[in-house]
């Protein structure tokens, strides 16, 4: 997720962030009361939200499904309201506000940065591990090859796999795809995992 920023101090009421983002040109979550105006992303954000969507989108062209990258938000509970940075949809699609809200995303897409990082993997991930529809939560760094991928069981568990090389392909089972981190990653010339921290251990 891009960088967010709290925009005030006191209580807002869902109908008025509603009502908010319908005149801002700014998008902005909200969360337990919360708004936070979500910031511009750097350029490896934005290339690893590209290549995702991107070959997802040619995935799914002939299947009963959409790939949303950044613009959509999601209603989860108690009224909170996020911006994946990539989310899929498929079979009937369920929104409200004007078309401007997913109701049931079954793949979302995090891209993690310094300022969110803790926020997807506590509240987001909690919030999103609740939506019924939702059948895998994917979490890639943008600072090393590094993709970890959360994928519900039929025992509604969630079950996580890290993958930390070019080589490793994510299987998205619940849409029928695969993702190489190849593609994730391409153009943002990231060394893997392990070179990274061994460079930490050579002081380099």
């Amino acid at each position: 997720m891009s960088k967010l920023l709290a925009v005030k101090d006191e209580y807002i009421s869902v109908e008025d962030y509603l009502k908010l983002e319908e005149k801002s040109k700014i998008r902005h979550e909200y969360m337990d009361g919360e708004i936070f105006s979500m910031a511009g992303g750097t350029r490896k954000h934005s290339l690893a939200g590209t290549n995702i969507s991107t070959e997802l989108s040619l995935q799914v062209r002939e299947k009963d499904c959409e790939v949303h990258a950044g613009e959509l938000r999601i209603r989860m509970r108690g009224g909170h309201f996020v911006y994946p940075d990539v989310a899929v949809a498929c079979g009937e699609i369920l929104t409200e506000d004007n078309d401007k809200t997913l109701l049931n995303p079954i793949v979302i897409f995090e891209v993690l940065s310094k300022s969110t990082e803790k926020r997807d993997r506590s509240e987001k991930a909690e919030d999103y591990f609740k939506l019924d529809s939702l059948k895998d939560y994917v979490l890639v760094s943008q600072y090393r090859v590094r993709v970890e991928h959360f994928s519900k069981q039929k025992n509604n568990e969630w079950s996580l796999k890290f993958y930390e090389s070019l080589d490793d392909t994510l299987d998205l089972k619940s849409i029928e795809c695969t993702l190489s981190l190849k593609l994730i990653y391409l153009k943002l010339k990231l060394s893997p995992l392990k070179l990274v921290e061994k460079k930490k251990r050579n002081g380099k």
